[in-house]
């Protein structure tokens, strides 16, 4: 519990402090490159731990992946566990479910998405 709640607190401060800095840089209007940067760089690390730690380190010290891989980067970006589980299926030859991974996660995501909008709003309406 402790590597989780230290890793998870170490990944949304680290998230924070990037995405800040990203956004406030003259050249990085228009577009999320904070979200992109730590979307990106979740997905490396994650795929660092989870190779080295989940399949190449002997099963005693796989807790670190709960510092690492569940802790930081679950802080950090969820978006890193969706791509390893995509890579899972790709790499075990399943490439349909991968596409339908990434294509519904992408677009059941941003339907969500506007479903919570459309509701906030009629909810939470101005006057």
């Amino acid at each position: 519990m402790v590597l989780l709640l230290v890793g998870g607190a170490l990944g949304t401060y680290a998230r924070y402090w990037l995405s800040k800095w990203f956004n406030a840089q003259p050249w990085a209007q228009g577009f999320p490159y904070g979200t992109f940067v730590v979307n990106v760089s979740g997905s490396f690390i994650l795929g660092v731990a989870a190779m080295v730690i989940l399949e190449r380190l002997p099963p005693e010290h796989q807790d670190w992946y709960l510092l690492i891989g569940t802790g930081f980067c679950g802080g950090y970006t969820t978006f890193s566990t969706f791509e390893w589980e995509t890579f899972k299926l790709v790499r075990d030859g399943s490439w349909g479910l991968a596409l339908a991974n990434i294509l519904g996660s992408v677009f059941t995501g941003f339907v969500a998405l506007l479903l919570a909008v459309a509701l906030a709003q009629a909810v939470f309406s101005k006057h």
